[in-house]
């Protein structure tokens, strides 16, 4: 996780390069798509240019947030990492303009997810229901949250346990991901 975080601080040239060297090898080695299932990785290169020099799909996570269901007006974006967090934002308000945004990065629920911690324990230790209480507790109409977005790969293993505490819409963007690669 905390490599994953240190991406925002890498140069994005370098990264980019990296990036784009390493895709060339797998379409010599056959690949038709490249899947970034990374949040934070995709906030910190320019896929979208990347995917026009390498001439295959560049499928990420981000891709999913430029057309979010159209019941979505106040949405809670929950990220690994600031970069993402901002990233994610970005592309949100870009692309939906009548969307409201709170962005949270928060690089314990990952570390917490891949030291084995249950989901439950998660939101108990991290009081991520006592963040969701927050988002909803927003009682200022303009801005009373109706969805919470998973903005980090780690997050779908929180889903279930989330879905028993809120009635929140939860936007997990992995199932839209999975359906470009066919």
């Amino acid at each position: 996780p905390q490599e994953q975080t240190n991406l925002q601080y890498f140069s994005k040239t370098e990264l980019e390069k990296l990036f784009e060297e390493n895709a060339i090898d797998a379409i010599k080695n056959g690949a038709e798509k490249i899947f970034i299932y990374c949040n934070s990785l995709s906030a910190a290169i320019d896929y979208e240019t990347i995917e026009n020099n390498i001439g295959i799909p560049v499928i990420t996570p981000l891709e999913t947030y430029k057309k979010l269901p159209k019941e979505v007006r106040n949405v809670a974006i929950i990220a690994a990492n600031g970069i993402s967090a901002y990233r994610i934002d970005e592309i949100i308000t870009r692309h939906n303009l009548d969307v409201n945004t709170i962005s949270i990065g928060n690089l314990s629920i990952v570390e917490s997810i891949e030291e084995g911690t249950s989901p439950e324990e998660i939101l108990r230790l991290l009081n991520l229901d006592g963040m969701i209480e927050y988002f909803q507790g927003i009682n200022d109409e303009r801005y009373k949250i109706d969805s919470i977005l998973l903005g980090c790969t780690h997050f779908p293993y929180l889903k279930e346990e989330i879905e028993k505490i809120t009635d929140l819409n939860i936007i997990d963007p992995t199932e839209e991901m999975i359906k470009k690669l066919s």
